[in-house]
């Protein structure tokens, strides 16, 4: 092997070690974004199923629960009879891919026509 190859292979390993705190921030990044729209669907989802809980005669925070999966865990679940039907509210903690960082919450209404 010639002494230019070598050279080659090293300029390729430092090349990558110095790109790799950057190519492993980018996931980090990604993964957060899908951990927040994952956080975002399951607490709407858990707020429509508290709504029509409700609208069922149900407990509605039961159903919020129930709903959400893996390790999310409502805050707040909130709601009411309103005009022709129910409106609930349902909040989250948003996970993090890093636990000593927060990022909020996020926070769904829904509202659900009376059942008749």
């Amino acid at each position: 092997m010639s002494t230019s190859s070598k050279r080659e292979r090293g300029t390729a390993a430092l090349e990558f070690v110095g790109a790799f705190p950057f190519l492993l921030l980018a996931g980090m990044i990604a993964l957060q974004f899908g951990l927040v729209g994952w956080a975002t669907v399951s607490t709407n989802d858990a707020a429509r199923a508290a709504a029509r809980a409700a609208s069922l005669g149900r407990n509605p925070t039961t159903a919020a629960k129930e709903a959400l999966p893996g390790n999310l865990e409502p805050m707040s679940v909130t709601g009411s009879k309103v005009s022709g039907g129910y409106s609930y509210t349902v909040e989250v903690k948003t996970p993090s891919v890093l636990p000593m960082l927060d990022f909020g919450s996020v926070r769904r209404t829904v509202d659900m026509p009376a059942n008749p």
